[in-house]
């Protein structure tokens, strides 16, 4: 009876760690995996040596999308993949491929990079912002095809867009809110506010920044001393009281999803923080990681109601919530309608003060749309677009300055 009774204890144990686990492993199999896109309901992903992988369920099955790309041997020595409205992209050691049947071929598109793509230089980052899809290289800005560069025609041509960034600059990632642009690189922290054309440093951020990213409300950043934020566009910043690593280092990756900030430490077992108010605590999120993956975390992705992490050994995957989220009174929120549009939505702010703003943000948390000054009515969001998929609502309180979430709609 003794036995049976501990026995029952450690299976309720067992139960209760999964139920409240962080991750949940798409069991891709073991291999160098890099990058994860989303496109057309397909997940698209990244893995070294074997190429692009591509799942239209939700990564229950996978097969390879490989038709075009450079063979090395019989490898595909693929480091990045990522997608704009039409098209995806793919950053190889051989140069930029893209397609445009969502992964059936690929074709070189490299028309305006000089064609010295190796295994130490290559595109190692993949953004869209605002309709323009930018690539970021490993190598510095200084060397023969590094930097960043940036398209307006889907990869047809491509454009340098480094103007202002230092040549011994190496660019880590990207990031966007309100139609400015972050960049965090090798020696301080960058902004350009049209569309990457120029570029100015950040305040007084003359130091390694090696992860950033961007909400209407605030920046967080990952850098050589530290995480901070800052509340004022990065005018000033706050140091985290308690994040796990004193002194960040280059491949530490942010992002915001659900109202909330995930960082990837690249400081071995640490693995993954998850912050719920704004970059100010800290606190671990790897339950459910195998202990290989925990060393081994490469990037993020969000996509609808899930959030992504890509690991060299597995890709893991955990649901969206609302946990967390400042809202107003549940007799006030004016909740958009319908929750499934093609041309618009509505949303009712007639228990609201005039000139409050309504804001519409992709699921990595990223501003799509803002409209500003609307009046105590009925006001309707129209489509603009937007590509399908799903997008959350804020309201910007006039008077008060208070973010609070809405809800989320689907575009078709």
């Amino acid at each position: 009876m003794t036995f049976r009774r501990y026995a029952l204890f450690s299976v309720s144990l067992l139960l209760s760690a999964f139920s409240f686990a962080n991750w949940t492993p798409l069991a891709v199999g073991n291999a160098s995996h890099r990058s994860m896109t989303t496109h057309n309901g397909a997940l698209f992903l990244a893995t070294y040596n074997t190429g692009i992988q591509k799942s239209t369920n939700g990564g229950a099955s996978w097969t390879l999308a490989n038709t075009g790309l450079p063979v090395s041997g019989a490898q595909v020595k693929v480091q990045s993949v990522g997608h704009n409205a039409t098209t995806l992209f793919c950053g190889t050691e051989s140069g930029i491929y893209r397609s445009t049947d969502n992964g059936a071929s690929w074709v070189l598109a490299q028309s305006g990079i000089p064609a010295t793509s190796s295994a130490t230089i290559y595109v190692n980052k993949i953004y869209t912002f605002n309709g323009v899809t930018f690539v970021v290289f490993s190598g510095t800005v200084a060397q023969s095809s590094g930097g960043v560069f940036r398209t307006v025609d889907n990869g047809t041509s491509w454009l340098q867009a480094f103007n202002g960034l230092q040549t011994n600059m190496t660019i880590y990632n990207m990031a966007e809110a309100g139609g400015t642009l972050y960049a965090s690189t090798s020696t301080s922290l960058m902004k350009s506010t049209d569309l990457g054309q120029s570029w100015t440093q950040v305040a007084d951020v003359n130091y390694a920044v090696y992860a950033v990213e961007a909400t209407p409300a605030r920046l967080v950043a990952l850098t050589t001393f530290g995480a901070k934020y800052s509340t004022n566009g990065g005018t000033s910043w706050t140091n985290s009281t308690n994040y796990p690593v004193a002194t960040p280092v280059a491949g530490s990756e942010l992002i915001s999803y659900d109202s909330k900030f995930y960082a990837i430490t690249r400081s071995g077992s640490t693995g993954c923080y998850r912050s719920l108010d704004g970059g100010v605590t800290w606190e671990a999120f790897n339950t459910g990681l195998s202990p290989q993956n925990t060393f081994a975390q490469e990037e993020f992705h969000a996509s609808g109601s899930d959030l992504f992490i890509v690991c060299a050994l597995d890709v893991y995957s955990t649901a969206g919530s609302t946990v967390g989220i400042a809202t107003l009174n549940d007799v006030s929120i004016p909740a958009p309608f319908p929750t499934t549009f093609e041309d618009g939505f509505n949303v009712d702010l007639r228990a609201q003060r005039p000139g409050s703003t309504i804001i519409v943000m992709d699921a990595a948390g990223r501003e799509l749309a803002r409209h500003p000054n609307l009046p105590a009515s009925l006001v309707r969001i129209d489509r603009n677009g937007l590509a399908a998929g799903m997008y959350h609502c804020y309201l910007l309180e006039t008077g008060s300055g208070s973010m609070m979430r809405l809800g989320s709609v689907i575009a078709r």
